[in-house]
């Protein structure tokens, strides 16, 4: 009901959306409102159950099911799909994993990857700057050995970034544990 009443009101986007019916979803394709379904942060809880009371657990395995479902019927019905990421519930360098939970749920590779550039552009209302290479625009690129478009996990291995035009970032990060209170060695020191 919440998401409904949210999308009547007029707002961009939807975050989660895991128990929208049918009905809100296509409400949202035809006001044109994002999905921003943040499959990650739900995949990393049910990872650490254990470490939750029993109806939270209960909550999480409900949520985490039915959000399955929406997010095809979302991609069936061609509801815009932004990328998220609920940033603090799992570990800085991990968000590339998204890609891959959206193409499991029935997205295809390239809508994944648009997700997170020409899509978010959009919602943020930055296209005219970002989210596409064309003339004109920052040239900030994600570069990755592989095709993402036939295999969406080298989207999990960056080559090296770019930002307006410059690199920030060549290869990979040394390898280092991960944890909620260990900082991600994804964040480099800028490249001279």
């Amino acid at each position: 009901q919440a998401a409904r009443e949210a999308i009547e009101a007029g707002v961009d986007s939807i975050e989660h959306g895991s128990f929208m019916k049918a009905e809100t979803v296509t409400m949202m394709k035809k006001r044109g409102t994002f999905l921003t379904p943040t499959l990650m942060a739900s995949e990393w809880i049910m990872g650490k159950l254990d470490n939750y009371p029993p109806a939270l657990q209960a909550k999480a395995k409900a949520a985490t099911a039915a959000r399955s479902e929406m997010f095809r019927n979302a991609v069936k019905m061609g509801v815009k799909i932004s990328f998220g990421t609920d940033a603090a519930v799992y570990p800085h360098g991990q968000n590339a994993k998204e890609f891959k939970l959206m193409v499991d749920l029935g997205m295809t590779p390239i809508d994944a990857l648009k997700s997170a550039t020409a899509n978010d552009a959009e919602l943020l209302g930055i296209a005219q700057k970002v989210g596409t290479l064309e003339k004109g625009k920052l040239a900030d690129v994600i570069a990755m050995p592989g095709d993402p478009t036939s295999d969406i996990t080298a989207s999990e291995h960056v080559s090296f970034v770019m930002k307006e035009g410059k690199i920030v970032r060549q290869g990979q990060p040394a390898a280092q544990k991960v944890t909620e209170s260990t900082p991600s060695p994804d964040v480099a020191a800028p490249v001279d």
